[in-house]
């Protein structure tokens, strides 16, 4: 089974450098295009997960995971080909990355219903850690090597080499022995009719997710939105360059693998939803105090707790999400809860220029990271639970 787990989360490290890669090319290339253009590709991958998040999840607990995920990957990989080739055509390029971004919209809650499978019964936690610090792994090379391998291979080759790191994905997949096939495991059926909602019916349903789920929204908006103050922060507050936005960026996502490590030791789901509250209100203060004590050191620092942070709260939420859903609905609830991230940084990043612009980088940072730090805090106590947390009964894969 590690074996299983080991293969599944190198592909997703190795996807994600080369979606870092690319994604360095792009914006650099439609910036010269504009705002607006540059935006609308952030709206291009982050739509097909914020809004066909039902029909994606009722694919996933349809169709036998592994292949499935295989067949998004090469979707994405041709995607992925179209824009090396086509990356002066600004509308081709937009198309495809719609297109990447419908293979990540099924991609994803397949790989979350299969690494905790790979784990084992009673390492839930462990598998979706793994996921994440390497999923993590893979954004820290790539957003640290990225920029010198562009400039040496050019930027048409360095997006071939992101279409590469989809096809290695689909091939390692190849070698598992791990599978969730929906249509010969046992368990409780849907009707037809409305199918595809059952998954966010079923968390709407559960006041501990439900609450949960919504304040790691706030928090996730807050985020969305500081990834554009901070480089104000950094360049005209702190009058750093390129230099000094890569350390806090590097603190940040090593922060985020290490957190994510540590949250796979969790087990019981009363620890996981105290984590989710307490990591959101760290969270929080960790954006909060730089915007307070505008210095390089404290920023550094800050931006590290931070990602130690945030990686525990993704790790938290994919067990609990899992440990309180049926099987049958997996697919659909990770989908679901994708979503929910997926738009909340939609909107945060839509709204970040105007707040911006209209209060500065460093009100801007505060009041997100008060924010962020008050609606945890308020979500751990709705949230808690008196009665003994719910145990969903889950199939082994053999």
């Amino acid at each position: 089974m590690r074996r299983d787990l080991a293969l599944i989360a190198t592909g997703v490290g190795v996807s994600a450098f080369g979606t870092s890669l690319g994604r360095l090319v792009l914006m650099v290339q439609f910036k010269d295009h504009g705002a607006f253009a540059l935006a609308a590709l952030m709206i291009a991958a982050l739509l097909p997960a914020s809004l066909g998040a039902p029909f994606a999840g009722l694919l996933v607990d349809r169709l036998p995971n592994r292949r499935l995920m295989q067949q998004a990957q090469f979707l994405q990989a041709i995607a992925t080909l179209a824009i090396a080739f086509l990356i002066d055509n600004v509308a081709v390029v937009l198309i495809a990355t719609l297109v990447v971004g419908c293979g990540a919209a099924v991609a994803d809650p397949a790989a979350a219903t299969l690494a905790p499978r790979a784990a084992g019964p009673g390492d839930v936690a462990k598998g979706f850690a793994w996921l994440a610090s390497s999923r993590w792994a893979g954004y820290v090379l790539g957003t640290a090597a990225g920029g010198v391998l562009i400039t040496v291979v050019g930027g048409k080759n360095a997006i071939l080499i992101d279409a590469g790191t989809f096809l290695a994905q689909a091939m390692l997949l190849l070698l598992l022995k791990v599978d969730r096939d929906p249509r010969v495991e046992s368990g409780e059926r849907d009707s037809k009719k409305g199918a595809a909602m059952a998954g966010i019916r079923h968390m709407a349903r559960d006041r501990v997710i439900t609450v949960s789920l919504g304040g790691l929204a706030v928090v996730a908006l807050c985020v969305a939105l500081i990834n554009v103050a901070d480089i104000f922060l950094i360049t005209d507050v702190l009058r750093g360059g390129v230099v000094l936005i890569g350390w806090v960026y590097a603190a940040w996502m090593i922060g985020s693998i290490l957190g994510s490590r540590t949250a796979g030791r969790l087990v019981h789901q009363r620890s996981m939803v105290r984590t989710l509250g307490w990591a959101g209100a760290a969270l929080g203060l960790a954006i909060l105090i730089p915007a307070a004590l505008p210095y390089t050191a404290v920023m550094v620092v800050a931006f590290l707790c931070g990602g130690f942070a945030n990686g525990m709260q993704n790790v938290s939420r994919q067990a609990l999400v899992r440990l309180r859903t049926p099987d049958h609905l997996h697919g659909r609830a990770f989908a679901a809860t994708d979503s929910v991230m997926r738009t909340a940084n939609a909107v945060g990043t839509m709204i970040a220029g105007f707040v911006v612009t209209g209060v500065g980088p460093q009100w801007a940072m505060g009041a997100a990271g008060a924010a962020a730090t008050l609606i945890s805090l308020g979500t751990l106590l709705i949230a808690r639970e008196r009665e003994p947390a719910r145990v969903v009964e889950t199939t082994r894969a053999g």
